[in-house]
């Protein structure tokens, strides 16, 4: 199972979890998605996407995705830097 986390520092939370909602149900009807959130710093204006697919061929189509790609343009310009993705190998317990 692949676990993601993506942080990023941005310049306005509130328009970024809108854009992340906007497309969140898309995401998460998708094949293989079992987890797929967002939530905001407490200190600062930041996120954290968490993410958690079956197979890395699920999250590749997710990747690939025209849902990816909007979301992407979306939070881009908001973005004070480059996003710092985690990508982990995971097994439930």
């Amino acid at each position: 199972m692949k676990l993601i986390t993506v942080e990023a520092k941005v310049t306005e939370a509130d328009t970024a979890v809108s854009l992340f909602n906007v497309q969140a149900d898309s995401v998460r009807a998708m094949a293989g998605c079992s987890t797929y959130q967002i939530y905001c710093g407490s200190q600062d204006d930041s996120i954290a996407i968490v993410q958690q697919w079956e197979s890395p061929e699920d999250f590749e189509a997710y990747r690939t995705s025209d849902t990816f790609a909007a979301l992407g343009q979306g939070l881009m310009p908001l973005m004070n830097g480059p996003p710092v993705t985690t990508v982990a190998e995971v097994d439930s317990v």
